[in-house]
């Protein structure tokens, strides 16, 4: 079974040492890096070409996942269309397995869109 590297978007991941020229396409790609606190795709990244670069240089594949807009905790966990899901153009904002279900999350939805926004 082939390992997997997984990488929440929008959360600081590590890798290795990738090589000169790996590194050098990653940021070209607009991954982010912090010397403290390693790599990170955000809105500029190019998510395609990154996570290719980077299951290349690792030899490994890489998964993604996204954030519950709610409590920022991983949403794919458990999550009954992660088999469909393409998680490289899905919105970012997406509900975990806690949340989801709950009655009353639209209002708490709108509300945390609103302050996220500056909005309220």
């Amino acid at each position: 079974m082939m390992m997997k590297k997984k990488i929440l978007i929008g959360g600081w991941f590590t890798l290795p040492r990738l090589g000169t020229e790996a590194f050098s396409a990653l940021m070209k790609q607009g991954v982010v890096y912090d010397k403290r606190l390693g790599f990170k795709f955000d809105a500029a990244t190019d998510v395609d070409l990154a996570t290719k670069t980077i299951g290349l240089a690792l030899g490994e594949e890489v998964e993604l996942a996204v954030r519950c807009f709610i409590c920022g905790e991983e949403a794919c966990a458990n999550c009954p269309y992660f088999e469909v899901c393409d998680r490289r153009r899905v919105s970012p904002l997406c509900l975990c397995e806690k949340h989801a279900p709950r009655k009353g999350i639209y209002e708490l939805y709108q509300k945390t869109y609103a302050d996220s926004a500056g909005l309220s």
